[in-house]
């Protein structure tokens, strides 16, 4: 694999980078490897495109994949819990 250096990034646009880094639970290196990953590789590599994907970013795939298929959750019942005494 290759590397590449960017000197002279903005502060505002590092900053940036790093806050949707941490909303996406990545560093700053992986989240903009994931950009160019979703940027630069064909939509024909699904593993890849994929992998470059934040976590809501797959949910929303997932959801329109299913055709925004509206899934019933069931309610749950009241369980009786028994804690021990410590």
């Amino acid at each position: 694999m290759g590397s590449v250096t960017i000197r002279s990034v903005d502060d505002r646009v590092k900053s940036a980078v790093r806050l949707e880094a941490a909303r996406n639970g990545r560093s700053m290196e992986a989240e903009l490897r994931a950009l160019l990953e979703r940027t630069y590789l064909p939509p024909n590599d699904r593993a890849a495109w994929l992998h470059a994907m934040s976590p809501q970013e797959a949910i929303d795939h997932l959801i329109k994949m299913a055709n925004g298929a509206d899934l019933v959750i069931p309610e749950r019942e009241a369980e009786d819990f028994e804690f021990p005494d410590l």
